[in-house]
């Protein structure tokens, strides 16, 4: 059985509490005042789990419902279905509380005079608490993060071969082309630094969330533009690779660093429209198997 994993997300800080363990509705409807925002990732397939997570805004709350933005890629809406299987956390600083629950569709809101879609989850009846600030696990699920390698990246201009090479040889796999010229091709690379490794924290509506450990990418902040290369989430192909602006950073307990990056099409606008594809193509594969398998 595979899950989409649920995250509460919002710049609400609190001493850690045992008593919120009965109190997390309370928890939560303070994030909704707040303004906070969820995490909603999908699971994939497999062993070798990669779990994206894409933040959406919390709308509401209801005495059987939860009332989230619909997640987008690169400001695309995802494919999500009703009765998929959620696994959602609290996430209040450092502290987690994780459940159990489902999607029940989709609905209609008013916001700034537009109309918006909106996922409707099912409220839960308990939650756990994750035993540890770092760890996205309780007694039956985990939440297995992808790993990213990323570049500082000295001329923008040289990325649009790059960019064209990686949708080949994503189309080459999916097309299921073995021919001795599509299994030869070398990987082209832009005009980059020194490479550097970091955890996928989250992928939102136009960029994504790296968590970078203490002593990797050493001065990486001080470019704006970087390289990026990670795998599909529930894919064995070829990895995604994009250009990303760096938005901001701050530094996260044990001294890791967040950096919340952009992603930029400024110089290949075609590739937009290609990560996207990929993303969305991915989400559905793996909502596909889940509703199969159950």
């Amino acid at each position: 059985m595979q899950f989409l994993y649920l995250f509460t997300y919002g710049e609400l800080y609190m001493p850690a509490n045992r008593s919120r363990t009965t109190g997390w509705r309370r928890c939560l409807q303070q994030l909704v005042d707040h303004k906070g925002s969820l995490q909603i990732a999908l699971a994939p397939s497999g062993p070798a789990g990669r779990d994206f997570v894409w933040r959406a805004k919390l709308i509401s709350l209801s005495d059987g419902e939860i009332l989230v933005e619909m997640p987008t890629a690169a400001g695309v809406p995802l494919p999500l279905e009703e009765g998929v299987q959620l696994l959602g956390i609290i996430a209040i600083g450092q502290n987690r509380w994780m459940f159990r629950t489902s999607c029940l569709g989709r609905t209609s809101y008013r916001s700034n005079s537009s109309d918006n879609i909106a996922l409707r989850l099912q409220m839960p009846k308990t939650v756990e608490r994750c035993q540890r600030r770092r760890d996205y696990r309780i007694t039956t699920d985990v939440l297995s993060l992808p790993q990213i390698t990323a570049w500082p990246l000295f001329d923008p201009r040289s990325v649009v071969l790059p960019e064209r090479m990686c949708q080949l040889r994503m189309e080459r796999h999916i097309s299921k082309d073995t021919s001795p010229r599509a299994l030869g091709e070398k990987d082209i690379m832009p005009d980059v630094g020194p490479s550097f490794t970091a955890t996928l924290v989250n992928i939102g509506g136009g960029g994504v969330g790296l968590q970078i450990p203490t002593g990797e990418g050493s001065g990486t902040a001080r470019h704006r533009l970087h390289w990026l290369k990670f795998p599909l989430s529930g894919s064995d192909g070829p990895p995604l690779c994009v250009t990303a602006k760096l938005m901001h950073t701050h530094l996260e307990a044990g001294n890791s660093t967040y950096m919340g990056m952009m992603f930029d099409f400024s110089f290949n606008p075609s590739h937009k429209r290609f990560v996207t594809q990929q993303i969305t193509r991915a989400v559905a594969i793996q909502q596909r198997e889940q509703l199969r398998a159950a």
